[in-house]
């Protein structure tokens, strides 16, 4: 099942990933940008509403890990081409996120 095989790859990977959920292929480049309606998903129940959200839209779910309160959060997630930040940022607020995150140039974009 897509959630077990999904929270391996979070163990693995406790800084972040974004993964194609059907394949789990990393994604390497591109603006990340996180839906609205996947937010404060986490454990594995979070990360099913995650699965099915992706299987609806693009196909891709990210993670990472807050530090601060040691939850490791789940998202739908859609992925913008560099060359298209304006309308990355502008998904990004209209759905309400503080940041979206450049996968190219490993740098977090604040809103």
């Amino acid at each position: 099942m897509k959630v077990f095989e999904i929270l391996k790859v979070a163990e693995a990977n406790k800084e972040g990933f974004t993964v194609e959920v059907e394949t789990l292929k990393h994604v390497t480049a591109g603006i990340v940008v996180a839906y609205l309606e996947t937010q404060n998903s986490f454990d594995s129940e979070g990360l099913k509403r995650c699965i099915e959200h992706a299987a609806k839209h693009e196909g891709y779910i990210g993670g990472w890990l807050n530090e601060e309160n040691g939850k490791y959060y789940f998202d739908s997630v859609r992925i913008f081409p560099v060359d298209q930040l304006k309308e990355a940022i502008e998904f990004g607020r209209a759905n309400e996120q503080i940041s979206i995150f450049d996968l190219t140039n490993i740098k977090e974009i604040r809103l």
